[in-house]
């Protein structure tokens, strides 16, 4: 059985269940924007133009190769074929088809997508960018537990088209580890648990989301740490505030293959313009989240 989904903006028909607003009445002859589905998926490109250590890409053309989950073939921008290993669970599965995947279909769809999380705050977007493990998924879930509707995690698509940047909500959970349950004061064993390496468990965290249409990007928030004890906040100017959105672009050695690097430049350099740039600096020891929540909140209003 397909169902169709509303996600990224998208009309996505899909055979896997996903953890998205479901379109429960499609309209007679409605055609979807992407087709998940399962069969046979080629072993290699025939003409890849960049090759990771579990990926291939070239022109219209993704394949991502997970060992134990799957062979992910991504094309055209609208479609994914997945040809799963014999003990893969649909889980496993999802974790890549939600990440990488899904990543790879939005760079093919001219769409900019940055490693962040994001939320909305007074029908504005607010993200949180930086690199794996800096604190993303964690104030994007200590700001929802505030009330802040919530808009993305990890796979943050922003579109340009409409002249000014604005944030696409995405898949509605957040991936979050046990220590971050914990200071969020939620029970871990209510949550459904996923393999994230090897012995290492992340929980997803289903949340509310209120929003499906894009939501204009006011400021972005890159995180890094210091050895100091400072949380400090600095606002970026002028040319500056590209660098960040060009090196916090998910996956960027995708498009190494996929192509359309000067139109990914266009679109940094679209955000770096129409939306606030802050360089924000937390301690490397201890995370403390209230803290670093109330200094970012003071500058949602800037």
């Amino acid at each position: 059985m397909r169902n169709t989904y509303h996600v990224f903006g998208l009309k996505i028909k899909s055979v896997i269940p996903l953890p998205a607003p479901l379109i429960s009445y499609p309209l007679p002859g409605l055609k979807p924007d992407v087709v998940i589905e399962y069969g046979k998926t080629p072993d290699v490109l025939t003409n890849p133009q960049f090759k990771g250590v579990r990926f291939q890409a070239g022109p219209g053309e993704f394949l991502l190769r997970v060992d134990g989950v799957a062979l992910y073939y991504v094309h055209d921008g609208r479609c994914i074929t997945i040809m799963p290993e014999a003990e893969a669970s649909v889980d496993d599965i999802l974790i890549f088809l939600m990440g990488s995947a899904m990543g790879a279909l939005l760079h093919q769809r001219n769409i900019l997508v940055i490693h962040a999380g994001a939320i909305e705050v007074n029908g504005e977007s607010v993200v949180f960018s930086g690199p794996s493990g800096i604190g993303k998924s964690t104030l994007t879930a200590g700001f929802h537990q505030r009330g802040y509707p919530f808009l993305a995690d990890d796979v943050c698509a922003i579109t340009t088209a409409n002249g000014h940047p604005e944030v696409i909500p995405g898949f509605p959970r957040l991936k979050l580890w046990a220590d971050v349950l914990k200071k969020l004061n939620t029970d871990k064993d209510a949550l459904k648990s996923i393999r994230w390496g090897q012995d290492l468990k992340k929980y997803f965290l289903p949340v509310d989301t209120i929003q499906n249409t894009p939501v204009l990007l006011k400021s972005v928030f890159v995180l890094e740490t210091t050895n100091t004890n400072k949380m400090e906040i600095f606002a970026l100017k002028g040319g500056e505030k590209i660098d960040p959105i060009i090196d916090n672009t998910y996956r960027l050695s995708f498009l190494e293959g996929l192509g359309g690097k000067k139109d990914h430049f266009r679109q940094c350099a679209a955000v770096a313009a129409g939306a606030a740039v802050y360089r924000t600096v937390r301690q490397n020891k201890g995370f403390l989240l209230n803290e670093l929540m109330e200094l970012l909140e003071a500058k949602f209003g800037s």
